[in-house]
């Protein structure tokens, strides 16, 4: 008997679908564009159209800008405007300092730091009154120091002589009180990473952030040395790199399968460190009626809680607002982390960089109805359906290719993404014309392994060829063990055929119906026919809507 052959055929091409191409095969098959970080360029499923034309209006103003966002780990949009691109060097004004806490963090998790040392354990000219604040309180502005100090823009100092005059200033509040947005308290907290590491804060950053993530042209060294370098707000990056970053606190610490810093440690960054304490100031002035959720931002650490759930708390929206427009935000719900990079005045800016916050996720919503896919097409509603679960997207050209076919092994590897059963480990050729290093292999194997498709005689699976109607068919009812009995109205599947059991249940359960526009004609299913990218997605959306 022969077996259905897998998922859609993006793409024969190398560059097939570079993106999570229907769950189906392409997802790790040899498709895709190297994008920043090794990530895989998604375009189809994204639409740019919108984005582009507000950026294109707006960038001249600011002297050009620059936009990168990842999704699901993969490129949708990377883009320059008015001479800026994602490598444009700029300085990243606040947004220095979420940079800053996840260097700090490497000392946390390597265990000769710990957030609730008082600073004084580290740096004893903090006495009195200042000798209990923790390391947590300066790195979630709650340490009661001044939000600004003249010393920290003083060249002809050192780090350490910076953080000494800090030491015998004021303190406005008290500490863990009061949370108040400013760049003193965080360079006290370089400071202790300094003592405690042994390098310059520069030193430090670089072998714990910016080299093992790539970020070549990333520095809190201004026009050289800098032996005091302002490390709340005076770094400099591109869209490029700290897109890498914010990539790897979207993977729990994770880059390029090393762990930059620990789960645990990603999720300080993003707790409510100061849950008590009253908000004095935070960045989000200048756009606060622009995006009302910020008026209720919290602290992480070197960064802000921008937006939680109001019923369960939980976090949705993280940003970090730079003094120059330079805006980076991780969008949890999207699984989406999103730079949009410019050297501007960031009141001016405000409406800007609100716009594009909110177009971002519209043009991921209208990246999921492709250009050959209209909202008229017979299919639309499934395309759509598999495009929000993550199952398809489309080819480089924005298009969908509806008509396409499937090949057996993109089936294969559609139908166990689809269900939830993970690729087999396998160590030796299943077929013939299916090595171990096939990109398709470990889901043949569990498609087999579960009786849901067979080779053919002689050992081959045939991975190339398109799968039929009857064979998607065969496998949905085999999957889910339905072995239901009817009279079905089609004229070209008698009682005999292979797969007329499989088909009767198909046709019980409402994966096909009659009449049935797009999957059968006058009264003919055509078992034998190839099934289509389009047909593909009608049928797993209705089996997915039973199982849901």
């Amino acid at each position: 008997m022969r077996h259905q052959a897998p998922p859609y055929r993006l793409s024969s091409s190398a560059l097939r679908l570079v993106a999570s191409v229907l769950v189906l095969a392409v997802l790790t098959s040899a498709s895709g564009c190297a994008a920043p970080g090794g990530q895989v360029v998604a375009l189809g499923s994204y639409d740019t159209t919108e984005v582009n034309r507000f950026v294109s209006w707006a960038a001249p103003a600011a002297g050009g800008m620059a936009l990168v966002v990842v999704k699901d780990g993969k490129v949708i949009e990377h883009a320059g405007y008015a001479k800026f691109g994602p490598g444009t060097v700029v300085d990243i004004g606040s947004a220095s300092r979420w940079l800053a806490a996840a260097a700090m963090m490497t000392l946390v998790d390597q265990g000769p730091l710990a957030l609730d040392d008082p600073v004084s354990k580290y740096l004893p000219e903090f006495a009195g009154e200042k000798a209990g604040i923790t390391i947590r309180q300066l790195w979630s502005h709650d340490s009661g120091l001044p939000a600004t100090d003249a010393s920290i823009d003083d060249r002809a100092l050192t780090l350490e002589q910076c953080v000494r005059r800090i030491a015998a200033g004021p303190l406005p509040s008290v500490p863990g009180t009061t949370v108040s947005d400013g760049s003193v308290s965080i360079q006290v907290g370089a400071r202790v990473c300094e003592v405690i590491s042994g390098m310059t804060w520069q030193e430090f950053f670089r072998v714990h952030i910016a080299e093992p993530l790539g970020m070549a042209s990333t520095t809190f060294n201004l026009m050289g040395f800098n032996r005091n370098p302002n490390v709340g707000g005076g770094a400099r990056s591109t869209a490029d790199d700290y897109t890498r970053f914010l990539t790897m606190i979207l993977q729990g610490g994770v880059w390029s399968g090393k762990h930059i810093l620990s789960k645990e440690a990603v999720a300080q960054i993003e707790q409510d460190q100061a849950p008590s304490s009253t908000i004095v100031a935070t960045p989000y002035t200048a756009v606060a009626s622009l995006l009302p959720s910020t008026s209720h931002a919290r602290p992480g650490l070197g960064m802000w809680r921008e937006e939680t759930d109001p019923g369960t708390g939980t976090l949705l929206i993280t940003s970090c607002p730079g003094t120059y427009g330079f805006t980076p935000w991780i969008d949890h719900k999207l699984n989406l982390a999103g730079v949009l990079s410019m050297k501007y005045d960031l009141a001016k800016a405000a409406y800007t960089i609100m716009r594009v916050r909110q177009l971002v996720p519209q043009a991921i919503t209208a990246g999921l109805r492709f250009r050959d896919v209209p909202a008229t097409s017979w299919a639309f509603a499934a395309v759509a359906d598999l495009s929000t679960r993550g199952l398809v997207a489309g080819y480089e050209d924005g298009k969908f290719h509806p008509d396409n076919a499937v090949t057996r092994a993109e089936y294969a590897k559609l139908v166990c993404s689809a269900l939830g059963i993970a690729p087999d480990a396998v160590t030796s050729d299943p077929f013939k014309d299916v090595t171990s290093a096939h990109w398709a292999a470990g889901y043949v194997t569990a498609a087999v392994g579960k009786g849901w498709v067979t080779g053919y005689p002689g050992g081959f699976f045939k991975p190339e060829e398109p799968v039929s109607m009857a064979q998607v068919l065969a496998v949905f009812a085999r999957s889910q063990g339905w072995n239901d009995t009817a009279t079905l109205p089609y004229a070209d599947v008698q009682p005999g055929y292979w797969a007329h059991a499989f088909i009767e249940a198909c046709f019980i359960r409402g994966i096909i119906r009659n009449p049935d526009p797009g999957i059968e004609s006058g009264g003919k299913l055509s078992p034998e026919g190839h099934c289509t990218r389009a047909q593909a997605c009608v049928l797993l959306s209705r089996l997915l809507a039973l199982r849901s």
